[in-house]
């Protein structure tokens, strides 16, 4: 302590060999909690990075599945269409077929129809002209003859729905 006299030297070497120590002590720690958390740092760095690639590992995968998910429906979707244009074109063919076989049963039944008519007005022909040329023979046949034309009409009216 110094209580005036220049004589007097304080601290003595100890005391500042002391503080010295207790500096360098201080730094020590100082340098210390530095590298501490300098570790710290380092592997919160390194499992941020890990997370992030775990992550985007697992992103990647869900993607995977997504797009063999699309595939897969797209190949579902071009085989059902494969098998709808199949069943269209068989649908198709036995509606031409069926259609064909209806004409051609009309055009036997009109045929028929038709040869009747045809025998049924000969045969009325054949009756006048034996029962002699009387004036009345002629308009009964033109009567008759308008009559074969009115049943053609009305049955080709009745078949002709069905031949479209």
């Amino acid at each position: 302590m110094s209580n005036g006299d220049p004589r007097t030297i304080d601290p003595t070497a100890n005391v500042l060999m002391l503080v010295e120590a207790a500096v360098r002590r201080l730094d020590d720690l100082r340098a210390a909690e530095v590298r501490r958390i300098d570790d710290l740092l380092a592997q919160h760095v390194k499992s941020t990075k890990e997370l992030s690639t775990a992550e985007s590992d697992r992103i990647d995968a869900i993607r995977a599945v997504d797009v063999g998910n699309v595939a897969l429906a797209n190949e579902r979707a071009i085989q059902q269409a494969a098998v709808l244009a199949d069943q269209l074109v068989k649908s198709a063919e036995t509606l031409r077929v069926l259609v064909s076989t209806t004409a051609a049963a009309y055009a036997e039944q009109q045929s028929q129809l038709v040869g009747q008519l045809t025998e049924r007005l000969g045969a009325v022909e054949k009756a006048q002209i034996a029962s002699g040329a009387s004036g009345g023979g002629k308009e009964k046949m033109w009567g008759w003859l308008a009559a074969g034309v009115l049943g053609i009409a009305t049955l080709y009216s009745i078949f002709s729905p069905h031949l479209k």
